[in-house]
């Protein structure tokens, strides 16, 4: 009876381990290249996350928390018009530099011209050795675009015959003063168009 039991145990026994060694073999090698991707499917760990990676929750929260930080910040900080006002230009205040700007200029040129006409006339002029007193003449001038001299006048002369003829004389020497044609029309038509100049016995011409 022993022995049949004992039988009986060695042949489960080895059943058993034959059906380990059978089920080791059976089941399938799994083969992953090195190069091969795996697919995941997250559905389901999106579905039991879903509150926390819903994007519209996330976006709420984030809007809240902005207009809370920007409610708090207007308070320590000037708002976007504040700032930009600061940085505002003016459209009267550009006209007016560019104003500035221009009238600046005429006037460079203006007294530009008006000291090489000065030096060009000075140039020629002779004044009398003779002269114990300070005697001062003005001449009035009329010009064409061009520089030509059309006409001058002796409107002011002094009470030295002398000086008034060597004016006159350095005068009738000069037909053009070319440094003119080079201004602008209006600038010339308002300065040099007719204009005036003062001799001093001193050499000095103004």
């Amino acid at each position: 009876m022993n022995k049949a039991l004992t039988s009986l145990n060695t042949f489960f026994l080895i059943l058993l381990f034959l059906s380990l060694i059978f089920s080791m073999f059976s089941i399938p090698k799994l083969n992953i290249d090195e190069t091969q991707s795996i697919k995941v499917n997250f559905y389901e760990l999106i579905q039991e996350d879903d509150i926390l990676f819903d994007s519209s929750i996330l976006n709420t929260t984030i809007k809240k928390e902005t207009k809370k930080a920007s409610v708090n910040d207007k308070k320590a900080e000037p708002s976007e018009a504040e700032i930009l006002s600061k940085f505002k230009i003016n459209k009267s205040d550009i006209k007016n530099e560019i104003s500035k700007i221009k009238l600046s200029k005429e006037r460079e040129d203006i007294l530009r011209v008006s000291a090489i006409i000065q030096a060009s006339i000075s140039s020629i002029w002779i004044k009398p050795n003779s002269l114990s007193e300070s005697l001062i003449a003005k001449v009035s001038i009329n010009l064409a675009p061009s520089g030509e001299i059309l006409n001058f006048d002796l409107i002011e002369p002094s009470s030295n015959n002398s000086f008034n003829e060597s004016i006159l004389t350095a005068m009738n020497k000069m037909t053009f003063l070319e440094e003119v044609s080079f201004l602008d029309r209006k600038l010339f038509e308002e300065n040099f168009r007719n204009f005036n100049l003062v001799f001093k016995s001193s050499g000095e011409i103004e």
